[in-house]
């Protein structure tokens, strides 16, 4: 009974800072990154939560990612 009880709170509670942590890396670091760098390049309004965004927001991500490594494997 009271093991249901702290699996429930356990559950519930990993689920919040979960879904908190995916909201963090999504909005902010994935969507921030593509909506500042799509501006110069876009004739257009840009959708903040549009597609474009999200792609170059990536893309960005996996250049700085490919960066990296390419920088740690010349050392």
């Amino acid at each position: 009974m009271i093991g249901d009880v702290v699996g429930e709170v356990a559950g519930g509670a990993l689920k919040f800072i979960g879904r908190l942590f995916v909201e963090l890396i999504f909005e902010i670091l994935i969507k921030g990154a593509g909506y500042i760098l799509c501006p110069p390049f876009s004739r257009k309004k840009l959708d903040p939560d549009g597609g474009l965004v999200v792609v170059v927001g990536l893309a960005f991500w996996a250049a700085v990612g490919v960066g990296v490594y390419a920088i740690k494997r010349q050392f």
